[in-house]
């Protein structure tokens, strides 16, 4: 802990240094508004002034001023959501009673009677940030972590799935290949998280939707929202929230179409396309197609997406946005591999236990629709409403996770399950925004009603057998890694167990009132938030109703106090909880445990710098957290013998350490990011007594990632550029329990530590660009994540894909 304490000073100390090394020294006054080409007042834009080093934010009447005198001209850059702005005001400019009156288009700026074009150039940086207005404004003034990707950053590094942009998350590891990861060394999937889409609740990520990782065909960025979410979205897992942003409907005509091929025979096309269908109702329609072998034996895919979404503006003050997202999936579940006689390398990656006969479909249909209208000036009222769909058809040649041989470790007990389940999630957000106050003391009231239910299918249904006939005897099924068999099954053959068990997720209704209020006074910004959620849980075999009520207050705190005009300090303290399902209090025994399954507490504290340099082009955050969570589930990845998974609850876990996060623009031709995460974490109280002192499973020490490219903007060669990264991940433990030794202590597998490197090039002839993207070049053979030695999950040898866009 001294050693901790000391590293933390240290960051601290270096930090403080650098920004009295970067800061510009401040000089001179300058005031007006901010409207947009509707002359509408805009709200929460950021005006940086350059070679100022200083930046202001409107008010909700547009209005903003620098307490500073400054000579002319002077050099602005305003950014509104994703767009910038960069311009120079003269003495010509500028008027001393009414100050400047800017508008702001897509098209161009218009400042007084001087139009200046603006700047699109996408970055990596992010200012501002919006979860559905619940916690908006600039990213510096956020007292939580949060960390961002943008469409460029995933643009450039040719991203199709969200899990493929995880290492350039801060404190995210993907622990298995579905949409599966720790944040913070917590486990983030199927039972514990969902996954927000513009921070409402999805289908994706959660119950056998967590299998396949979500597209980001229309993805504006992916954001994770550090810590415990509990105040803002009720039951979420402590070590943070998964938020998608899609794509905005576009105002002026615009469209881009992907063409891309490379390894393992996939081929991908995308197409992004936007504009005004009349002056009062625009849309964005985006589409994507890959098919792919991969690297896996049998496991070949296809995956289909399109996303229509249109905006209606029929008065001022009233907006309306609806979305469709579907996506299709046919393929193979690919459920890892397991080790020979504890080798993780005795195998070679591509080895699978799937037959040729298996199969795997879904289908994910999500619907949005959003409401915000304008009652007073500074009075909104938003109502949001989603609904998700998820169906799948599943038949699977999957592990038992024991061996049939142990500790031999060559022949692995199988099982077969055909399944066909549907699930339905709606959520229903509604809240108020009222924002009242002057210069020096400003307030952001929310007060809100959440409403949310998830509700599996009365037809699910599924089918196991872990035995089958074979000339009138009754033989186990099981899997030989030293002499494999692929071969199409015949299921007439196999014995069906009397009873199956649903895999699926209790019911759940759950409803959350709450009430936030973000406070401005000079240099000091305040956050207070308290939610009282009400959950009920029904179990999840209709035939045997019954229900589980749970009630929680769940608080939150925070501040941000300005250092300077680049530095801000933070800290936060809040409260989440997991609700247990109605089937682990009730039925608990079923699940391997002597007593009802209790409902999980955790809170965080968190404190660090945030910063920005530059114009506002690097970014640079620093933080410190430490979680507490109580009564964590674990599945032991055992089975009983009705086919009940068996679960135990540990009694205590921590999690503590640090993060930095640097992400923008040193010099105009270079984009760069770079993140370093230290997560110590450690179970302090567990029903397995060997387990006390160890790390969570698949929560890795230590990280760390950089990505850099740089673009050629003169000479012959303007419009070439290359990108050059790495990603380091330290040795994680597996989920399950791999053996004991001679007095019977239970023992733990560990997964050793990788370095990835990864590069890109690319040529911008504009409107045509073509970019080569080059994955793991050293062709490491690492895995992403483990269960124990029946079910490891090995991640992709060295791979290319090339790109031909086309932007109009």
């Amino acid at each position: 802990m001294k050693h901790f304490s000391n590293l933390k000073f240290r960051f601290f100390f270096l930090f403080f240094v650098f920004t009295i090394f970067v800061e510009a020294q401040e000089k001179h006054i300058l005031f007006g508004q901010v409207f947009n080409k509707e002359n509408q007042a805009l709200a929460d834009v950021v005006i940086h002034f350059e070679n100022q080093n200083d930046t202001v934010c409107t008010d909700t009447n547009g209005n903003f001023k620098l307490d500073k005198a400054i000579d002319f001209p002077v050099s602005l850059v305003i950014q509104n959501n994703d767009e910038k702005f960069t311009f120079i005001v003269t003495d010509k400019d500028w008027d001393d009673k009414n100050g400047l009156k800017i508008h702001l288009s897509k098209s161009g700026t218009e400042l007084n009677e001087v139009l200046v074009r603006s700047n699109n150039k996408q970055s990596y940086s992010q200012n501002n940030i919006d979860f559905e207005g619940k916690l908006s404004g600039k990213l510096k003034d956020i007292p939580q972590t949060i960390s961002i990707v943008g469409q460029q950053q995933m643009e450039d590094k040719q991203a199709f799935k969200v899990s493929d942009m995880v290492h350039d998350l801060t404190g995210v590891n993907q622990a298995s290949s579905y949409d599966d990861y720790t944040l913070r060394g917590f486990s983030s999937g199927y039972g514990n998280s969902l996954r927000l889409v513009n921070g409402l609740r999805s289908g994706y990520g959660y119950g056998t939707s967590y299998f396949n990782s979500p597209l980001t065909v229309n993805l504006e960025r992916i954001e994770i929202l550090k810590g415990s979410g509990g105040t803002l979205f009720g039951d979420i897992v402590p070590g943070g929230t998964i938020n998608l942003v899609t794509k905005k409907t576009l105002e002026e005509f615009k469209g881009q179409v992907n063409f891309s091929s490379g390894s393992f025979e996939t081929f991908r096309t995308t197409v992004d396309i936007g504009g005004p269908i009349n002056d009062k109702l625009f849309y964005r329609f985006n589409a994507g197609y890959q098919t792919s072998k991969t690297f896996r034996k049998n496991n070949s895919q296809k995956i289909f997406s399109v996303a229509p979404s249109l905006t209606f503006k029929p008065r001022k003050g009233t907006r309306i946005d609806v979305d469709l997202t579907y996506d299709n999936f046919y393929g193979y579940l690919d459920r890892g591999m397991g080790v020979k006689q504890n080798d993780l390398y005795a195998i070679n990656r591509s080895f699978t236990l799937s037959q040729p006969s298996d199969f795997f479909k879904t289908q994910t249909f999500n619907f949005r629709a959003k409401l915000e209208q304008k009652i007073l000036d500074n009075l909104t009222l938003t109502v949001n409403y989603a609904k998700s769909i998820y169906q799948e058809d599943l038949n699977e040649h999957r592990t038992l996770n024991t061996f049939a041989d142990a500790p031999n470790n060559t022949i692995v007990n199988m099982r077969f399950l055909s399944r066909q389940a549907k699930d339905y999630t709606d959520n229903a957000v509604s809240y108020l925004n009222y924002k009242i106050g002057k210069q020096d003391l400003k307030q952001n009231i929310i007060f809100g009603v959440d409403y949310s239910q998830y509700k599996p299918d009365s037809d699910n249904q599924q089918k196991e057998a872990r035995s089958k006939t074979v000339d009138g005897k009754t033989v186990p099924l099981t899997f030989d890694l030293n002499n494999p068999v692929y071969e199409s099954k015949d299921l007439s053959s196999y014995i069906w167990l009397k009873q199956a068990t649903f895999p699926f997720l209790s019911s759940y209704k759950t409803t959350g009132i709450y009430v936030q209020d973000q406070i401005k006074y000079h240099r000091l910004e305040m956050l207070f938030g308290l939610r009282y959620e009400h959950y009920v849980s029904e179990s999840a075999d209709p035939t045997t109703p019954y229900t589980a009520t749970q009630n929680k207050f769940l608080p939150r705190v925070g501040l941000t106090y300005k250092v300077s005009s680049s530095i801000n300090y933070f800290a936060n303290y809040s409260q989440g909880y997991v609700p247990i399902a109605a089937d682990y209090v009730v039925n608990y025994k079923k699940y391997g445990s002597d007593k009802p399954f209790k409902s999980e507490s955790s809170y965080q504290i968190e404190t660090g710098l945030k910063s920005d340099f530059f114009n506002n082009k690097l970014q640079i955050d620093l933080a410190f957290f430490n979680i507490q969570r109580n009564n964590m589930m674990v599945a032991t990845g055992q089975m009983s013998d009705d086919g009940y998974a068996v679960y135990r609850q540990s009694g205590k876990v921590n999690s503590k350490g640090f993060e930095f996060d640097l992400r923008g623009q040193l010099i105009k031709n270079l984009q760069m990011t770079l993140n370093y995460s230290f997560t110590d974490t450690k179970v302090q109280a567990s029903s397995i007594a060997s387990e006390v002192g160890l790390p969570l499973a698949n929560a890795p020490k230590n990280m760390a990632n950089v990505w850099l490219k740089y673009s050629i903007l003169h000479s012959s060669f303007k419009g070439f550029g290359f990108g050059l990264g790495a990603s380091y991940v330290s040795r994680r433990r597996m989920e399950n329990t791999v053996g004991q030794n001679a007095e019977g202590d239970y023992l733990w597998g560990f997964l050793p530590d990788y370095t990835l490197v990864n590069a890109a090039l690319y040529y911008d002839l504009n409107p045509l660009k073509v970019s080569l993207q080059f994955n793991n070049i050293f062709d490491k053979y690492y895995f992403l994540g483990g269960i124990d030695y029946t079910r490891v999950f090995p991640g992709s040898p060295s791979n290319f894909m090339a790109t031909l866009s086309y932007s109009f």
